[in-house]
């Protein structure tokens, strides 16, 4: 697992793991809590303790980094 924006604005880490499966997505992490973010387009899966708030916010920090996070994911599962 390669973590690509380590504790980002409210402490969120967001990974990519090196032997996962299409779609490209992520998953992000804080305080036990977890979700899976598929990229294009940007929409939830499997959300582990977030609340909508989070999510919200999980979301922005996404659409501000998508270009990196695809590029990871590229970079990543060549």
């Amino acid at each position: 697992m390669v973590t690509v924006l380590y504790r980002q604005r409210h402490g969120y880490d967001v990974r990519i793991h090196s032997d996962d499966h299409e779609p490209p997505h992520v998953h992000v992490f804080k305080s036990g809590n977890r979700v899976r973010v598929f990229l294009d387009p940007i929409s939830f899966d499997e959300n582990h303790g977030f609340n909508n708030r989070e999510l919200r916010r999980i979301r922005r920090l996404v659409e501000l980094h998508l270009e990196l996070l695809l590029d990871h994911w590229e970079i990543i599962h060549r």
